[in-house]
């Protein structure tokens, strides 16, 4: 699984960070760089669940 968040929806809420901290960190502004693209099948779900959560539906799932 890969993690892809998608600049152009993006309003930098925060959300993705604070669920996914191992994966995402902000910027000085609070938009998030992806610090590993992959995602251990482990945290499927917490990805899920944090695609779900953004309120600009900016993150994506893609299966490898």
């Amino acid at each position: 699984m890969r993690l892809v968040i998608d600049p152009t929806r993006c309003h930098g809420h925060g959300t993705c960070a604070q669920l996914l901290d191992e994966y995402i960190r902000l910027d000085k502004w609070h938009y998030p760089i992806v610090a590993k693209q992959k995602v251990s099948v482990s945290h499927a779900d917490l990805l899920r669940r944090a695609a779900q959560l953004c309120p600009e539906l900016a993150i994506s799932i893609v299966d490898e």
